[in-house]
């Protein structure tokens, strides 16, 4: 079994989760929420269920993420792209109508600079 000091005041974890209860006021017993299954949609929020008197968490939509970090989410590995440029480089086709070019301009294309 796991408990959390919670702040009520600030609605926060204040220590823990720990295997043994600390000193001081307001610490209940810690339980899992559900999974993040989308970390691009979803972020965990911690809460107090006062009905169990336990401390748990919810999925709650996460703040928009800019273009770049946007970006960054769908960039292969950079292990893929430097191979894309090897192979356009050994095919020929190190311009426009490569494949390294045309999988980084598919993802800029779909999350532009503002």
């Amino acid at each position: 079994m796991w408990y959390a000091q919670w702040d009520p005041e600030n609605l926060v974890i204040l220590t823990g989760p720990q295997g043994l209860i600390g000193e001081g006021d307001n610490w209940f017993e810690y339980v899992d929420g559900p999974e993040v299954t989308d970390p691009l949609t979803q972020i965990e929020e911690h809460y107090l269920d006062t009905d169990q008197q336990v401390i748990t968490w919810r999925l709650v939509a996460a703040p928009a993420l800019e273009y770049d970090q946007q970006r960054n989410w769908e960039y292969p590995p950079l292990m893929d792209q430097i191979d894309a440029l090897w192979h356009d480089i050994d095919n020929g086709t190190l311009d426009k109508t490569g494949a390294f070019y045309n999988l980084i301009k598919a993802i800029k294309d779909q999350y532009p600079k503002p």
